[in-house]
């Protein structure tokens, strides 16, 4: 029986996506196809959720540990093993205890990103699924009671931001802790792999390809784009999904960065976010012994 023997926590838009696809290259590391099971989150959820295209979330989810097993099936010859589920951090009262009972003291890696960035991030990603309605200041408005009615946690533009709590959790829960700057990821890829490399014990002198950027999001410029990448359309989610399947990811990515633009966000609305978690990032730098300034 093949189980992961370490995680990526998370978060969402802060890298996971192209933390996922860079160490599988590496030929001692190995992830299931499926990037994100969400199967440690699943176990505190109540489904389905009631936002926008969560039924389309809420569908890829992996509820049972059976399930869960047979994704990890052949991949037993590596001598590290990931879950990359980016929600896992965001969950983390229910998901960190559950890992350490099903998995033991495994290795986390933690990414993280500016938050205000982050949030600006998610909301492109809601935009480009046509999933999210209102522009950016409503829909921070609206955050609260959107959470509170159940909506997937993908909406909590703000509170998905707030780290420090977040971190806290799995640094009191596993003895092996890695937290990765999205800002550092981005600026120097080669010392970021060699230090993750060295953290999970596997050679760190591969050599990884970081040319290919993952997960671009922002609204579709075109019809048959904004047709394909609409989760309410269940032709065009299928269409989609069989998309995925057929062709290579970075070919789609490749696609996504020329048929898509980000929306222009008010700096007043930069300003409010950067306000709100200016307490949070004091906290989390102590927690990781970084300097955030930039962040602020």
């Amino acid at each position: 029986m093949t189980l992961p023997n370490f995680i990526i926590a998370g978060t969402a838009r802060s890298g996971t996506t192209s933390l996922y696809y860079y160490l599988k290259q590496h030929p001692q590391i190995g992830f299931p196809d499926k990037k994100e099971p969400k199967f440690f989150s699943s176990l505190s959820l109540v489904f389905p959720h009631n936002g926008v295209g969560d039924h389309t979330v809420d569908n890829l989810v992996v509820r049972s540990f059976d399930s869960y097993l047979k994704l990890f099936q052949g991949l037993g010859s590596y001598k590290r093993v990931g879950d990359a589920s980016s929600d896992i951090l965001y969950h983390h009262k229910y998901t960190a205890p559950e890992i350490l009972r099903v998995l033991g003291d495994v290795p986390i890696i933690i990414c993280l990103r500016n938050p205000a960035d982050r949030a600006v991030s998610a909301y492109n990603n809601m935009l480009r699924d046509q999933r999210e309605t209102l522009d950016f200041g409503s829909a921070l408005g609206a955050e609260e009671n959107r959470i509170k009615n159940n909506w997937d946690w993908m909406w909590a533009y703000k509170a998905g931001g707030l780290y420090a709590e977040q971190v806290k959790t799995f640094q009191e829960t596993f003895s092996q802790v890695k937290v990765v700057l999205f800002e550092e990821l981005a600026q120097d890829p080669n010392t970021i792999f060699r230090g993750l490399f060295d953290f999970l014990g596997v050679d760190s002198s591969i050599p990884i390809d970081s040319s290919i950027r993952y997960g671009n999001s922002g609204k579709p410029k075109n019809k048959i784009i904004g047709f394909l990448t609409n989760r309410e359309n269940s032709l065009a989610f299928r269409l989609r999904s069989y998309a995925i399947k057929l062709f290579p990811r970075l070919v789609l990515e490749w696609i996504a960065s020329r048929s898509l633009t980000k929306e222009s966000i008010k700096e007043v609305h930069m300003d409010e976010l950067r306000d709100y978690f200016r307490q949070d990032i004091d906290v989390l730098e102590k927690l990781i012994g970084r300097d955030l300034g930039l962040w602020k």
